[in-house]
């Protein structure tokens, strides 16, 4: 599918489809295996509770990014009603590259994804 295709382009280790107001997970393609099954609850609880951050102190969330020695990952607006997050543990990738692809690729799956 799209995903997959995205997910091997940007060479990423995971992409997930968050629908927007809820963040749960609409769709996800997987290119390395995770010994954390329940990895995608926690992560959308994590960021529930950011947004919510947020907008208590009237900020509205848009994007974020977050890194460590093993991985980045990339949180961002995709369409009107989805978030994509895209999670790399190459650290020979630019986060420029990554956010550039994220971008292009909007468009591309705005025509494919009706919610």
């Amino acid at each position: 599918n799209n995903l997959n295709e995205f997910c091997r382009i940007c060479d990423a280790d995971e992409i997930v489809l968050f629908e927007r107001a809820t963040f749960l997970v609409i769709s996800h393609a997987t290119h390395k295996s995770h010994r954390d099954v329940h990895r995608f609850e926690k992560i959308s609880n994590i960021i529930k509770q950011f947004k919510l951050s947020c907008s208590k102190s009237m900020a509205q969330f848009q994007a974020m990014e977050v890194s460590n020695n093993n991985f980045i990952a990339f949180v961002d607006l995709f369409t009107a009603n989805t978030y994509i997050m895209v999670i790399l543990s190459d650290s020979s990738i630019y986060p420029a590259v990554v956010k550039h692809n994220i971008a292009a690729a909007k468009k591309h799956f705005k025509s494919s994804l009706v919610l």
